[in-house]
């Protein structure tokens, strides 16, 4: 059975590739949309825009999906415990018994 933590790795590295695809085409497209049916001087005040909000939305993401991928992996190691803890009860049940 797959781990916690690796469907999450999964579930939030295509969440994040699916968001920059969309901030990418958004932007590219806005800039090939200004610049054909306007002109480029118009378009060029999106650059900046562009080079501000893509990194600060990758590294935002970024560390999301690390605490959610920290999260995940505290639930599987708290299964661990919990599986290990079951074990030893049963193991103090049967020495009471005796």
């Amino acid at each position: 059975m797959e781990a916690n933590a690796e469907k999450e790795k999964k579930i939030t590295s295509l969440m994040e590739k699916a968001v920059l695809y969309f901030l990418y085409i958004l932007f590219g497209g806005l800039f090939i949309f200004l610049a054909w049916f306007e002109s480029l001087k118009e378009a060029l005040p999106l650059v900046p825009v562009m080079l501000i909000t893509i990194p600060i939305t990758k590294w935002g993401m970024k560390w999301q999906n690390e605490r959610y991928i920290r999260s995940a992996k505290n639930q599987d190691d708290l299964e661990k415990v919990l599986s290990k803890l079951e074990e030893l009860e049963n193991r103090v049940v049967k020495l009471e018994n005796r």
